[in-house]
C-alpha cells in the first residue's frame, strides 16, 4: 500500500501500519554541534516526528537547514498524527493535515511559531450524503499563496481485490480559508484510480500529483502525473514500474524529486529526480533495502532534504546534493522523522 493511501484509511482503523519508535531527542549532538558536516543553503525545515513507541501521535517540528534550533510547532490531541506539512510562499504559515483514529482527517494552517492554528474545511463535494466519508489531506500552497491544492477522498466504500477502497480520491483546490472548493481530477464516475500528493510548479501553471491504480492497469501501481492547474492536459511522467510517490518540484522548475518503491516492503525504495517533461530519470540513493520517504528542495534547488532509514532502523532526515553526492544526516535520533519541507521557496 502506498504512503498516500495509508493516510486516509486511518479513518477505517488502519493506523500504525509502520514500525514503532521511541521519544525523539534533539537533532544535535551532546556537545551542541549540528549533525550536518557540509554547507547547505540557509533556511528552515519543518518535519513530522512520532512521539510514542506505538506511533499513535505525531507533531510537527522545525529546525534550521543545518540541523539546529529545533522547535516543536504543533500539539495534536492524543492519538492524532500531524503530517505532510507545506510552507506558505512567504514562510509565515504551515499547512498540514491531521489524521484521527475515529473521525475524518482534516487540513489545518498554523503560523510558523505554532500560534493561530485553525482548521481549513471546504466541506464535502455536492451530493455526498452525511453517512459517507469526506476528508481532506496533503495540502500544498500555490506560489501566489492564494490557493491550496489537496487530496480529497470522499464517498462510500467498495471492495477491490479483498480491500476496502473509498469511492473517489482526487485532487481538489480551495482558498486558504476553505472557500471555493473544486475537484479538478477524478471527475468522471466510476473512478479507476486515486490521485493524491499534489504539488505546484513554481510558476503556478501546473500541478503534479500521484496516481494510484485501483482497477486500472497495471493494478496497484503508482506514477507521477503533471497537469495544467485546472486539471486539464494531464500526462504521466514516471514509468509505472517505479511506483513513484511523494513528488516535490524544485524552485527553479527544472526537476521533480520523488521516491520509488521496489516491492520489497513498506517504503523500501530509492530517491529519484526527473524533468517535468518525463525525461532524465536519475536515481540519487545508493544501495538497497532502505526505506525512503518524501523530499523537498532547497531554496536554490541545489540540495534535497528527505527521510531515509537511519538510527535503529527508523527514518532520519538527510540532505544530499541534487546529483546524489554529499549525503549527510541532519537528524540522528531513535524517533521516526519524515515529511520535510524546506523554506523559503
Amino acid at each position: 500500500m502506498s504512503s498516500s493511501r495509508t493516510c486516509f484509511v486511518v479513518l477505517l482503523g488502519c493506523a500504525a501500519v509502520i514500525a514503532g519508535c521511541g521519544q525523539g531527542p534533539s537533532s544535535e549532538r551532546p556537545d551542541g554541534s549540528a549533525v550536518s558536516s557540509v554547507d547547505v543553503p540557509s533556511g528552515t525545515i519543518v518535519f513530522r516526528r512520532y512521539l510514542d513507541a506505538q506511533q499513535s501521535q505525531a507533531a510537527l517540528f522545525t529546525m534550521t537547514s543545518e540541523g539546529k534550533d529545533e522547535t516543536r510547532t504543533t500539539h495534536p490531541p492524543d492519538y492524532a498524527i500531524d503530517g505532510l506539512p507545506d510552507w506558505s510562499p512567504d514562510g509565515k504559515q504551515i499547512a498540514f493535515h491531521r489524521e484521527y483514529p475515529d473521525k475524518p482527517n482534516e487540513i489545518f494552517v498554523v503560523s510558523a511559531d505554532g500560534t493561530d492554528e485553525r482548521q481549513v474545511d471546504p466541506g464535502c463535494p455536492d451530493g455526498i450524503p452525511d453517512d459517507q466519508i469526506c476528508e481532506e489531506l496533503e495540502p500544498a500552497w500555490s506560489p501566489n499563496g492564494k490557493t491550496l491544492a489537496f487530496a480529497w477522498p470522499f464517498g462510500g466504500l467498495r471492495q477491490v481485490r479483498g480491500e476496502e477502497i473509498i469511492d473517489v480520491m482526487g485532487v481538489g483546490l480551495m482558498g486558504p480559508d476553505g472557500s471555493d472548493p473544486e475537484l479538478i481530477t477524478q471527475t468522471r464516475r466510476p473512478t479507476r484510480a486515486e490521485d493524491s500528493n499534489p504539488i505546484w510548479s513554481p510558476d503556478g501553471r501546473q500541478i503534479a500529483f500521484v496516481r494510484f491504480n485501483v482497477t486500472a492497469e497495471p493494478h496497484d501501481a503508482s506514477a507521477v502525473f503533471v497537469a495544467n492547474a485546472d486539471g486539464s492536459g494531464e500526462k504521466r511522467i514516471t514509468p509505472w514500474n517505479l511506483n513513484a510517490e511523494d513528488p516535490s518540484w524544485s524552485p527553479d522548475g527544472a526537476l521533480i524529486s520523488f521516491r520509488s518503491e521496489t516491492g520489497e516492503g513498506d517504503f523500501i525504495g530509492h530517491l529519484h529526480t526527473i524533468r517535468p517533461d518525463g525525461s532524465e530519470v536519475t536515481r540519487l540513493t545508493k544501495g538497497d533495502g532502505k526505506q525512503v520517504f518524501g523530499s523537498s528542495f532547497s531554496p536554490d534547488s541545489q540540495w534535497i532534504v528527505f527521510a531515509m532509514t537511519g538510527v535503529d532502523g527508523l527514518p532520519d532526515l538527510f540532505v544530499t546534493r541534487q546529483d546524489g553526492t554529499d549525503l549527510t544526516p541532519l537528524t540522528r535520533t531513535p524517533a521516526w522523522e519524515s515529511a520535510p519541507d524546506w523554506s523559503p521557496r
